[in-house]
């Protein structure tokens, strides 16, 4: 009882820390404005944007302009360090640009709330998070409280984990954390095609998927693959990748060097021509 009651304490002094950590974020973040996205997005659009990482010389997106239309698939691709996931964070308003002007359908958003945008984002990033909850709050995860598991079976169907979640010991009620009493564990592949599952669930207008299928195997990475392609017309998609043979579901490819496009067109274009697709995409056949 000693034990834990120390402990207790001991944890207490953490949660103080991290409220007055968030008390001091909210005086420092950026402020933004009161305006609204609609449900259905039409278009999204960068006016010369630049955004520069604090305490860093030069910019990671630099004079960046792009439109975005519904229905439209756009691969980003490029060297480490090019500035495909700080774009990507810049269209979600994750990050709001230094200079110039990101437009969900002429609103601007520098200008309107937060929670107003990621409602109407999914994202997959690089880094996702495995939460330890049940197998259907790792697909639910931030939507309303749902009974019914038609949608969510739906999800795991999308994205090929349907045997996988069926084997665990209580399927989609199974706690997706081994070190807790009656719960599993998945491998990597499986936490990553649960984590695009969990943003197909959510049916916003803007997919972004960043490396989405690094640690899947060929069979996985093809089924997410259909499923964006499936699925595209009703909103706008965007697929930040390494894997340059997967760009040919792309409608437009955006090749970034140094926080600028250097080059787009569609995969044929590209890979035929002289620049740095070219380039990338013969080094990874060489391999």
């Amino acid at each position: 009882f000693v034990i834990h009651g120390a402990a207790m304490f001991h944890t207490s002094l953490y949660l103080a820390d991290m409220r007055s950590f968030l008390d001091m974020a909210a005086e420092r973040v950026p402020k933004r404005g009161e305006l609204t996205i609609s449900e259905r997005v039409e278009e999204i659009r960068l006016d010369e944007v630049v955004y520069q990482y604090p305490g860093t010389e030069e910019p990671a997106v630099d004079g960046v302009s792009l439109t975005l239309h519904r229905g439209e698939i756009l691969a980003i691709v490029g060297e480490n360090g090019s500035g495909k996931s700080t774009l990507a964070k810049l269209i979600t308003g994750i990050l709001l640009a230094d200079k110039g002007r990101v437009l969900w359908d002429s609103t601007d958003l520098a200008d309107t709330r937060p929670d107003s945008v990621w409602s109407r984002t999914a994202l997959v990033p690089q880094n996702f998070a495995c939460w330890p909850l049940r197998a259907r709050e790792n697909i639910t995860l931030g939507q309303p409280k749902t009974f019914d598991d038609g949608p969510v079976w739906a999800a795991v169907d999308a994205v090929g984990m349907r045997k996988a979640v069926e084997k665990l010991p209580k399927q989609l009620d199974t706690l997706l954390a081994k070190e807790l009493f009656g719960g599993a564990e998945l491998s990597g592949g499986q936490w990553q095609r649960l984590a695009c599952g969990r943003a197909l669930y959510r049916q916003t207008p803007l997919l972004i998927l960043d490396e989405p299928t690094s640690q899947m195997d060929p069979r996985g990475e093809h089924q997410i693959f259909l499923e964006i392609k499936r699925i595209a017309a009703e909103r706008m998609t965007i697929v930040v990748t390494h894997q340059l043979e997967n760009t040919r579901l792309a409608d437009r490819i955006l090749v970034m060097r140094d926080g600028r496009i250097i080059e787009q067109g569609r995969y044929d274009e590209l890979a035929y021509g002289s620049g740095l697709f070219a380039e990338l995409l013969a080094l990874a056949k060489d391999r």
